[in-house]
């Protein structure tokens, strides 16, 4: 709702991308921009690019898909940390719904754990294995993305 006031407020126009992002186009003076940022972004949604969840994605995980091994989404969300110089991506099983193309960190949940490797097209680096530590998961992704 709120992205359809605001569009309705700045011309009744909203565009979503293909990279799941959202423009509102039309003319919205500078101070009423920043006020519509910052209530777009206290909603939760990110709207600069030193956000630290910019590059972040994930498959919609347990318990949205039977498949998924876990809560992805809250794991991503606990291990959320500065952006990147690469995408990250997390996936709930080995089927990777979703997931990116090109170059990413891949993050995908295992019976054997959480394991990491770097994506680049038909390429992937091997992996490492996280196991039950999330301060070691954040540490790993975050080398990763560096």
């Amino acid at each position: 709702r709120l992205l359809t006031e605001t569009a309705r407020r700045y011309g009744g126009e909203l565009r979503l991308t293909p990279w799941r992002g959202i423009v509102i186009p039309g003319p919205v003076p500078r101070p009423e921009a920043s006020d519509a940022l910052r209530t777009l972004s206290a909603s939760g949604l990110i709207t600069a690019p030193d956000s630290p969840w910019t590059g972040v994605g994930a498959c919609i995980g347990h318990p949205g898909c039977a498949k998924s091994l876990s809560d992805v989404r809250a794991e991503a969300g606990a291990a959320v940390g500065p952006p990147g110089r690469l995408p990250v991506y997390w996936s709930g099983c080995e089927r990777r719904c979703g997931h990116p193309h090109g170059e990413w960190i891949d993050v995908v949940v295992t019976p054997d754990g959480h394991r990491i490797s770097h994506v680049r097209g038909e390429r992937r680096d091997p992996p490492t294995t996280v196991r039950n530590d999330p301060a070691a998961l954040a540490a790993a992704v975050a080398e990763a993305r560096a």
